[in-house]
């Protein structure tokens, strides 16, 4: 209930701010990076389990691109970087540069087409190794498991994966549960998370489906015909604070390598997988011969960038940006504010 009235006290105040404008004075001179991750249909959506944090609907999508088409100066990554370069971005302006994270073949079946028909510039950061195949992130493959034994009503597996972690609450709803438990498998390490996922495959009887999530090199190909632009998410979005240096330039090189490999339009910028990122790691990516690197630190970043290994976005997902007005609020930081 609490989060219910937080919830609808926030989108009221959204539609005041959005009328009123007051987005407008506050982003100028602002540049602006977005971070997507998926893009997704409700039918999609019903059918199977998806993190609230890495997805927006495709109707919602189409009216967010129309509202940056209307207010901002969407450019393409390699231009912010000349401007950077040259000191020339207008203070007057209110730029935007929007990227996804892992290359998504719903970026290619929905994103794609919206941004065509609005001509609108996108980054896509790759990990390499995925694209073309039909291997899942685990953090998707625990999500099904764990989707399917809530299908299958299988209580005391569900109760002893649950109990892994007594910090999730009993009072939230299985999808909550499922979210808490993937982020907080994040923190492990790389092994212990494969071990959970052979043990929940042996326990159901099942493994992960073989569908395609993931685009593929033709794709690519074509996406890069229309003002689509690739940059590095890693080769095997492993989180690099957790590996070693070795371990790190080998991501690092395998990637831009796969990428120099494929007749694409390719960007010379580094994205931390699940933003893992330190001074040693971003040193590694500069001198790896990348030219910028960004985050999922939320923030602007403005004439002239604090860091430009470490640049600053603002993640976009549906459950705070689901209308026009809430889009507005949380591109101004407003959400941001409140939770400080």
């Amino acid at each position: 209930m609490k989060s219910y009235i937080k919830s609808k006290v926030r989108e009221t105040m959204s539609w005041g701010y959005f009328l009123s404008k007051q987005f407008l004075p506050r982003l100028q001179g602002k540049v602006l990076i977005l971070a997507y991750h998926r893009v997704l249909s409700e039918k999609e959506l019903k059918k199977d389990f998806v993190q609230p944090g890495m997805y927006v609907r495709n109707d919602i999508f189409e009216k967010q691109m129309q509202f940056l088409r209307d207010y901002f100066e969407v450019i393409p990554f390699a231009e912010l970087l000349q401007l950077w370069n040259k000191n020339l971005l207008d203070h007057k302006k209110r730029y935007c540069v929007i990227t996804f994270d892992d290359g998504w073949l719903d970026n290619y079946t929905y994103a794609y087409p919206i941004l065509k028909r609005y001509h609108l510039p996108a980054t896509i950061f790759l990990p390499t190794n995925f694209i073309g195949t039909n291997e899942w992130f685990w953090p998707d493959r625990v999500g099904y498991l764990l989707n399917r034994c809530i299908e299958t009503a299988e209580k005391e597996l569900l109760a002893s994966w649950w109990a892994k972690y007594p910090s999730i609450k009993s009072e939230i709803g299985d999808n909550e549960k499922i979210d808490s438990f993937i982020e907080a498998y994040k923190q492990l390490p790389e092994e212990e998370i494969k071990v959970l996922i052979e043990e929940m495959e042996r326990a159901l009887g099942i493994s992960s489906p073989l569908d395609r999530l993931v685009i593929n090199w033709e794709e690519v190909e074509e996406m890069s015909l229309s003002r689509i632009s690739f940059g590095s998410h890693s080769a095997t979005h492993k989180i690099l604070t957790k590996l070693s240096r070795e371990e790190i330039q080998t991501e690092l090189e395998v990637s831009y390598k796969a990428l120099q490999r494929e007749k694409i339009n390719i960007l010379p910028v580094f994205c931390y997988p699940n933003g893992g990122v330190n001074h040693t790691v971003s040193e590694q990516v500069r001198k790896a011969g990348y030219q910028a690197a960004v985050t999922t630190r939320f923030g602007f970043e403005a004439e002239s960038p604090t860091n430009l290994f470490e640049l600053k976005r603002i993640g976009v997902h549906h459950d705070i940006s689901a209308t026009v007005p809430l889009f507005s609020w949380h591109l101004s930081g407003m959400n941001h504010l409140l939770s400080q």
